[in-house]
């Protein structure tokens, strides 16, 4: 005979003082201290909880009642959310990337801005038993419906068999994420990244991704080695200082070709407006006065950069990466200062904190 399924039974009230230490401790064991403690907190009762800010990587939550909480700017990279009641949680800008968020009921949620690389939204089973020791399987398909992924990350993340029914993934980047028999009826996709392989599992009408960013064209391949060429002419007009080669202007191209060689080329003073670029590797490379205004660099890496003097006006920055990279004023031969002109971009805080600004 089937065991009777049983309501899951949460863990005792937590009072504000411990669930604390709780959390005190685990951002101490995240500096690997003998001192701290990973969190377990599964099976909490914790509606409109505050955990906005906190260090809660690798936590486990899993089973947990978290509806109505405010998450923004968390840091739950790795955490284990499975089964989780998170409906109507204020996530924006949050990191969950690799967590396991399988079986976690997200409905109304808000998530955009937030990294969800990696993570897994399929259905989850919980298994709880009762004061007689008897077992229960209790069924947690899980929902994101109607959920906001607006410009969110999601490089790499499962969504198999998930209830998408209405979600919004306007301007998020969907590169490698799995979709297949997710329901996704009247799901937004307008402005949103998809790269090759992505569409064989998504049942949508044509219209639904007609405003997406759609894998390379085959204009944009042809145009690659033309590319290339003015991009060795930009390179001896530096080094020669505009004595040898021709300025180059790609402006409007499509870089993704080049996603992985565009860094060997020196791109200094070079004119990119309005580039297709989200992705795109400019890791350690000389791009000073450089204008990209109004480009599209989302998920873009410019680590260990020179971007001094650089435009970005208007440009698609969500999820690019700074760190280390030089966006102190540039200074000419004449000794004129010229900033970085960030105006109309959306740069966080935290990509600020990351780059060399003084």
């Amino acid at each position: 005979m089937n065991a009777p399924i049983l309501p899951i039974q949460q863990e005792p009230v937590l009072t504000p003082d411990q669930l604390e230490e709780i959390l005190r401790k685990h951002e101490i064991f995240l500096q690997h201290s003998m001192k701290g403690a990973r969190a377990v907190l599964n099976s909490r009762h914790l509606p409109g909880i505050d955990l906005s800010n906190r260090l809660l990587s690798k936590a486990d939550l899993s089973g947990s009642v978290l509806a109505r909480a405010n998450l923004k700017f968390v840091n739950l990279a790795g955490a284990t959310l499975y089964c989780c009641d998170m409906h109507k949680v204020d996530a924006r800008y949050g990191n969950f990337c690799c967590a396991d968020m399988r079986g976690a009921t997200l409905n109304g949620s808000n998530l955009s801005h937030a990294r969800l690389d990696g993570a897994d939204f399929r259905s989850g089973r919980l298994l709880r038993t009762d004061d007689m020791g008897r077992g229960a399987v209790i069924d947690r398909t899980g929902s994101a419906a109607g959920v906001d992924f607006t410009y969110c990350s999601l490089v790499g993340a499962t969504f198999e068999g998930a209830d998408l029914k209405g979600a919004n993934f306007t301007g998020a980047i969907l590169v490698g994420t799995k979709f297949k028999g997710a329901r996704m009826e009247n799901v937004i996709l307008k402005h949103a990244v998809i790269a090759d392989g992505d569409l064989k599992d998504i049942s949508l009408p044509a219209s639904a991704l007609k405003e997406c960013v759609l894998p390379p064209t085959p204009e944009a391949l042809a145009a690659t080695r033309r590319i290339v060429f003015q991009l060795n002419a930009h390179q001896r007009w530096i080094e020669s200082d505009g004595r040898v080669g021709t300025a180059a202007q790609i402006d409007g191209a499509d870089l993704r070709p080049l996603a992985e060689t565009i860094g060997k080329f020196k791109l200094t003073a070079i004119s990119a407006r309005g580039i297709i670029a989200p992705g795109v590797d400019f890791s350690c490379t000389e791009m000073q006065g450089a204008n990209f205004d109004n480009a599209d660099l989302r998920g873009a890496s410019f680590e260990g950069s020179d971007l001094r003097g650089v435009k970005l006006r208007g440009a698609l920055l969500h999820h690019a990466k700074f760190l280390g990279a030089d966006m102190r004023p540039l200074r000419l031969k004449s000794g004129v200062l010229i900033a970085c002109d960030l105006a109309g971009a959306e740069f966080s805080a935290e990509q600020r904190a990351q780059a060399l600004f003084s």
